[in-house]
């Protein structure tokens, strides 16, 4: 009995498989008896379908042929001793579902392989393959896992710089490719193309791909035809792509057989992602259909990370007129806010908390004190303690800084922490008399931030007391007043030799 439920003679396995020659040819999977050796005795019409060869024209073949550059579906080789059929030749044993892709010589075909242990007549033992053509499918997926990652790299990105970077090594990684280059047309020079993100085998862009004018020899090229076209371009097989000439050599070098250049929009600038693979006819239509899709995620990908740029600049540039507006009604308090920021960052980091939320610490700190604006000057600047009346007017710009920080619609925590930023642990701060777990973690950061900074530097009627009287002070306050694990970490971004950058500031309440 074989694999196919058929009633097989032993001795006589080939008669038996050529009678059944009329059904077999109606099967959509390929099927080669192979000999010992590897040569094909006979196939059906589909597996010279599948190959793209008649069926006279393989029988007698060697399915060992290293000319058809066979490999696993992660990219690697495909050994002797790691051919399917050869494991069955050697061992009896059969081999089911096995990927592997083939080149052919008009297409690389992907294709799933099961090899079944056949008696020959007058011979030793031989192999029955089965295969089935799974191209569409291991393209689709593959097309699949790229719109996936480009999803991934705009969630995580922090520009678009790091999104292409990212994008190249993926089309490494996921697409098996020996190359991803991205390209742009150069502001500088005209008809001129610069490469400024790569992965793979990068040296190869040694002798780059330096023009996309019609006029110039090497503007001609896969690549710069896509850049000044705007339409894809494929070369599926290098050696005798006409208009390849000036890197033929260096291809061949490289072990490079075939290419797709797909354009894309960068802003105004032209862009053109190349693949370049170690495979001639990797790139069918299927394959580029679904690179174009990819390409049109770039572009949605690239807009979105500028715009997000572009509002994360504004949002600094908000920040920094207001710390500027607060600032300027006290020339004491200059670089006060912009230092309780770095400082507060550097702990958030030190804590391990995500890059996203260290940004934000660092806003927070940079405007935590902007209701000032509404306490008078002259009680800002006074030289000695306040009396009560005073201080209660100074404890209201924690609440004043919430409303003009809420207003704003910043994002969270930015205003939540000029509301809590002077609240402690026991209870005993202001406004609200909030208690450990009511604080929220950025404005128990801020605070130990903020009163670092305001014992450290210089004040008017008396000169600063210095980083180590300040990190004494928050360490006798660990527990009670300020967050225990907060201060441990302040301790140690100092310790690891952490500065303030900005000039003096001060804040006269900070310790009250």
């Amino acid at each position: 009995m074989n694999a196919l439920g058929l009633e097989i003679d032993v001795g006589r396995g080939l008669d038996s498989l050529i009678f059944g020659a009329g059904f077999l040819d109606t099967l959509v999977e390929g099927m080669i008896l192979v000999d010992h050796e590897g040569l094909v005795v006979d196939c059906n019409k589909t597996a010279g379908e599948i190959l793209l060869v008649e069926t006279d024209d393989l029988v007698g073949a060697n399915i060992f042929e290293p000319q058809l550059g066979i490999s696993f579906e992660d990219g690697s080789p495909v050994s002797l001793g790691e051919h399917p059929v050869m494991v069955t030749l050697q061992t009896g044993e059969a081999c089911h579902g096995v990927k592997i892709g083939v080149d052919l010589p008009l297409a690389r075909r992907w294709l799933r392989i099961d090899t079944t242990p056949f008696a020959l007549e007058g011979s030793d033992q031989g192999a029955l393959v089965r295969f089935t053509d799974i191209t569409p499918q291991v393209w689709g997926e593959r097309n699949f896992q790229f719109l996936l990652q480009v999803n991934r790299l705009v969630d995580s990105a922090t520009d678009a710089s790091e999104f292409l970077e990212c994008l190249c090594t993926s089309f490494v990684e996921l697409g098996r490719c020996g190359l991803a280059s991205i390209s742009f047309s150069d502001t500088h020079h005209m008809g001129a193309i610069e490469t400024p993100y790569a992965a793979g085998a990068t040296d190869f862009l040694g002798d780059g791909m330096a023009s996309w004018s019609a006029r110039e020899r090497d503007g001609l090229g896969p690549t710069g035809t896509a850049m000044r076209t705007r339409v894809t371009q494929v070369a599926n097989l290098l050696a005798t792509h006409r208009h390849y000439e000036p890197w033929r050599e260096r291809a061949e070098q490289f072990g490079f057989k075939s290419l797709a250049a797909i354009p894309f929009a960068y802003g105004q600038r032209a862009a053109v992602l190349t693949l370049t693979s170690t495979h001639s006819h990797a790139f069918d239509d299927l394959a580029v259909q679904g690179l174009e899709a990819v390409a049109r995620e770039i572009e949605f990908g690239v807009s979105h990370l500028r715009s997000v740029m572009d509002l994360a600049k504004a949002l600094d540039g908000t920040l920094a007129a207001l710390s500027q507006m607060t600032e300027s009604r006290d020339p004491y308090t200059e670089g006060h806010q912009l230092n309780v920021g770095s400082l507060g960052a550097a702990i958030a980091a030190h804590l391990g908390l995500d890059a996203t939320m260290i940004e934000l610490i660092r806003q927070s700190g940079e405007v935590h004190d902007v209701g000032k604006i509404a306490v008078p000057a002259e009680i800002l600047t006074r030289p000695g303690r306040l009396d009560v009346l005073e201080f209660e007017m100074v404890k209201t710009h924690t609440n004043v800084g919430a409303d003009i920080l809420a207003k704003a619609s910043l994002p969270w925590p930015i205003a939540e922490v000029a509301l809590q930023h002077h609240e402690r642990m026991d209870g005993s701060g202001y406004p609200n008399g909030l208690c450990a777990g009511e604080i929220s973690q950025p404005a128990r950061i801020i605070a130990v931030a903020d009163v670092v900074e305001a014992m450290a530097q210089h004040r008017p009627y008396r000169s600063a007391l210095g980083i180590d009287k300040a990190l004494a002070e928050v360490a006798r306050g660990a527990g009670t007043l300020f967050d225990a694990d907060v201060v441990q970490a302040c301790l140690a971004v100092f310790e690891t030799g952490f500065t303030f950058e900005s000039g003096p500031g001060i804040i006269d309440d900070a310790l009250i």
